[in-house]
């Protein structure tokens, strides 16, 4: 069975990872994001997979 973590024990495992914070307003209000970089991710994968999407959306749209 996957354990649950909050927030708090996520910051502390990734205090470390290089981070980006952005803040973006929705609906009249302001929230802000922070992302951190763990590098779990494969870079190629994720490129490939938004180019792709951003393609099919342009041809979709083009339709």
């Amino acid at each position: 069975m996957k354990k649950t973590t909050n927030a708090k024990e996520l910051n502390e495992k990734y205090k470390d990872c290089p981070t980006q914070m952005m803040e973006i307003e929705i609906e009249g209000r302001k929230y802000i994001v922070v992302s951190h970089f763990t590098g779990k991710k494969d870079l190629d994968d994720v490129v490939y997979k938004n180019a792709y999407d951003r393609a099919m959306n342009e041809a979709l749209r083009a339709s």
